[in-house]
């Protein structure tokens, strides 16, 4: 058996359940890279909404109240 960091044999159990969750770590990284583009897609839209002029902001703002509209 092996022994954990507090000095405790570890179960065969616990051993496979350590292997399962390490197994995960491509699956991990390929979600946070997702996550990763996501929040600068973000970033990327928040930054051009910023250099809209007020007008445009009311013009976009009447186009989604009339397409949430229509939604229901």
């Amino acid at each position: 058996m092996t022994n954990t960091h507090d000095g405790e044999t570890a179960t065969p159990e616990q051993v496979a359940e350590l292997f399962a969750i390490a197994g995960r770590e491509i699956e991990a990284i390929e979600q946070l890279t997702g996550c990763v583009a996501q929040l600068h897609e973000v970033q990327a839209a928040k930054a051009q909404l910023a250099t809209l002029t007020p007008a445009e902001v009311r013009a976009a703002l009447e186009f989604r109240r009339g397409t949430l509209g229509e939604a229901q």
